[in-house]
């Protein structure tokens, strides 16, 4: 069969301007969930997303995720629409010009796949998308640094149909924005923020180079360094396990690794202290605490708390962040959210916080949590920065149920089923407490009694990605997400930050003091 001939783009100076169709205030605030892969964005939207989004292989700017290939971006534009949902594809790089000579047929390529917008930052990849895309709305990006109202109304001038705005804004100059907005305005309101300004940052480019494992700078007295090392290579096939999933491989790149073309570092969570010109091997702290500083060392933002203000002011999305998060983080954050959302639409008077949804987000993988610098009562409390340089995780997935093995479906009835198909990923054993995460907010508890492999031979332990079977006596659905304590004990928080604490306690010790 022939393939139908496209017509020839115009020239840019002869593309009109995008559709600027004048802005709709929505009912109810769009959700929009990170879809850092296949399955993540399934559970994203499974578990209340309106919305996700997601990158290709290239031109968005988390290069180490799990990000689609051409087939996969067409099998996640189809899952979303056949769920009555919407699908955006990151197109956020800034680009060099190597870039611009492969942009125009990537974006013809999302244009066939019908996804439902693009998110750009580079003002000359939104002309070409202007070109090679043009039935596409354009979103923009936060890495674009809109501040205020002239330069939203400006953006829309150019066929910007969405502004996310700066995260450095605080409210009241975000509700100035969406008051003036001829665009729809959207928000970050949960996930890891970057200290440099709306995310442009070269400390990643200068401190680590082009190299596969590239050094990282010393800071190191007695022979001891205070900063995390490279993972090591542990050879073909190796999966580093980070909250039950696995890392990506490693991305080849012959460039700096630029947080502006999607290969973060992220040199921040490092622990920084002051070396003198004429005075090296000699590290002064920069006090923050008495251990040192951690000035670029970001908390996480969380404003679950300040949804019926934001909902109020008129923001029309709420977005969170995370494409490099696992699944549990994922099911939770988007579950949590949703419910909040509802809540708040259905009875925006009375809104308040359910105890459930901040005990469900302090049991995914995060940082300390702050509300950024949207309401500067809070910031005025206690500062942005972190003084540990690890996560917080007293949870992990224990892993995904499935209507079978390497089943995809998402439809697939599974009652009336004797046994269930469960696809670890995290080591378990008979006595463990599981917990069922449900899409309306509640959780049911199993005890792992006992369990099988596909071939029905009993098993003393599951290892992760290794299909298993046991019974359960409530309804279960593909691809719940599944967690389990890191230490099946009500005391795991107090004990990890305890380590983490000691950790930091030896490390001070051991640098004489000085870190």
């Amino acid at each position: 069969m022939r393939r139908r001939k496209k017509p020839h783009p115009k020239p840019l100076k002869d593309c009109a301007i995008m559709d600027r169709a004048p802005r709709t205030r929505t009912p109810k605030p769009e959700l929009l969930s990170p879809g850092g892969s296949l399955d993540k964005l399934r559970i994203a939207l499974l578990y209340g997303a309106d919305a996700v989004y997601a990158s290709g292989k290239d031109f968005g700017l988390r290069g180490f995720a799990h990000n689609l290939d051409t087939e996969q971006l067409a099998a996640a534009s189809l899952i979303a629409h056949k769920l009555d949902k919407k699908i955006y594809v990151t197109v956020n790089i800034f680009a060099r010009r190597q870039d611009l000579e492969k942009i125009p047929s990537y974006l013809e390529y999302l244009q066939e796949l019908k996804v439902d917008a693009l998110i750009i930052s580079d003002p000359g990849v939104l002309l070409l998308a202007r070109k090679y895309a043009p039935q596409i709305p354009i979103h923009l990006s936060t890495q674009a640094n809109t501040t205020n109202s002239l330069s939203v109304e400006f953006w829309q001038e150019q066929g910007v149909r969405r502004i996310n705005l700066a995260r450095e804004l605080s409210f009241q100059e975000m509700a100035e924005i969406s008051k003036k907005s001829a665009a729809e305005v959207e928000i970050f309101v949960h996930g890891a923020m970057c200290m440099s300004y709306s995310g442009r940052c070269l400390m990643s480019a200068f401190l680590t180079g082009g190299e596969e494992n590239p050094p990282r700078p010393p800071l190191e007295k007695g022979g001891e360094k205070n900063h995390p090392g490279p993972l090591p290579d542990r050879g073909p096939g190796h999966a580093l396990e980070k909250g039950g999933e696995k890392y990506p491989p490693r991305r080849q790149r012959s460039l700096n690794r630029s947080a502006n073309s999607g290969f973060c570092t992220q040199p921040c969570r490092w622990s920084w202290g002051l070396v003198e010109e004429k005075r090296p091997g000699e590290i002064f702290p920069v006090e923050q605490d008495p251990r040192g500083t951690y000035i670029f060392n970001s908390k996480d933002l969380c404003l679950l708390d300040e949804i019926g203000a934001l909902a109020g002011i008129g923001i029309d999305s709420f977005k969170i962040e995370g494409r490099m998060k696992g699944p549990l983080y994922v099911s939770t954050v988007t579950r949590a959210y949703r419910q909040a959302i509802d809540r708040c639409m259905e009875r925006p008077a009375a809104y308040g916080v359910d105890s459930k949804w901040t005990e469900d987000l302090r049991r995914v993988s995060h940082r300390p949590y702050t509300k950024g610098n949207l309401f500067e009562d809070g910031q005025t409390q206690k500062p942005n920065v972190e003084t540990l340089i690890s996560y917080i995780q007293t949870h992990t997935l224990a892993g995904l149920v499935r209507a079978w093995p390497d089943s995809d479906s998402l439809s697939e009835d599974l009652a009336g089923e004797e046994k269930i198909f469960f696809e670890p990923r995290f080591r378990l054993v008979p006595g463990d407490t599981l917990e069922f995460l449900n899409p309306d907010g509640s959780s049911v508890s199993h005890v792992l009694d006992s369990f099988e492999d596909i071939n029905g031979n009993r098993l003393a332990q599951a290892h992760p990605n290794k299909w298993i079977r046991f019974c359960v006596d409530f309804p279960v659905f593909p691809f719940q997400t599944v967690r389990v304590s890191n230490k099946n004990g009500p005391a795991a928080q107090k004990s990890l930050l305890n380590s983490m604490e000691m950790h930091n306690e030896n490390r001070h010790l051991a640098l004489g003091g000085r870190l």
